[in-house]
């Protein structure tokens, strides 16, 4: 069963830049997980808005309510019930920017800049 779920994560899970990696759940289901490195985060918003990358960390930190500028884990999990399909689209879907699971919270933050 392992090898069916791993083809089916590696085949439909692709496009993502930073580190991830999936487990399976005691469910059946499977739990995708994705590094998100404040740090990282900051560099690659600054050189895309032009801001400076401490005002972008200071709004990370306040958008997303981090304490530290350390890694966090990011997570989404697919049911073990869910149909083959249904699991192939919700993998690409998280996986359509390079940003992954994160994408939104890149957005999030850009657009607090925009308001800063």
């Amino acid at each position: 069963m392992a090898d069916p779920m791993m083809a089916l994560v590696h085949d439909n899970f692709t496009g993502v830049e930073a580190e991830w990696w999936w487990e399976r759940r005691m469910s059946g289901g499977i739990e995708v997980c994705q590094e998100l490195d404040p740090e990282a985060m900051s560099r690659e918003i600054a050189a895309k808005t032009g801001k400076d990358e401490s005002e972008v960390r200071r709004i990370i930190e306040e958008e997303l309510g981090l304490e530290d500028a350390n890694p966090i884990v990011l997570t989404f999990e697919i049911a073990g019930d869910a149909k083959t399909d249904d699991a192939a689209r919700m993998l690409r879907e998280r996986s359509s920017e390079p940003e992954g699971i994160a994408a939104g919270l890149y957005r999030q933050v850009e657009e607090a800049l925009k308001r800063s």
